[in-house]
């Protein structure tokens, strides 16, 4: 279900291969000043949790 076009659909700067952030969304914030207590109303995190929400991870 997983196919290499899906995949190149996801338009996000992450690694989801690895389970890595290529670069933090924080780094070049607004809100950087006020870290971490601007996470919990982060429009940017919110969608990086949907989106990894939506990764099925497989192990062995």
């Amino acid at each position: 279900m997983d196919t290499k076009s899906e995949k190149n659909d996801i338009k996000h700067p992450f690694d989801f291969e690895a389970g890595y952030l290529v670069k933090s969304p924080c780094k070049k914030c607004n809100a950087r000043d006020i870290f971490p207590k601007c996470l919990d109303s982060c429009e940017i995190i919110k969608k990086i949790h949907s989106a990894l929400a939506n990764v099925i991870i497989c192990s062995r």
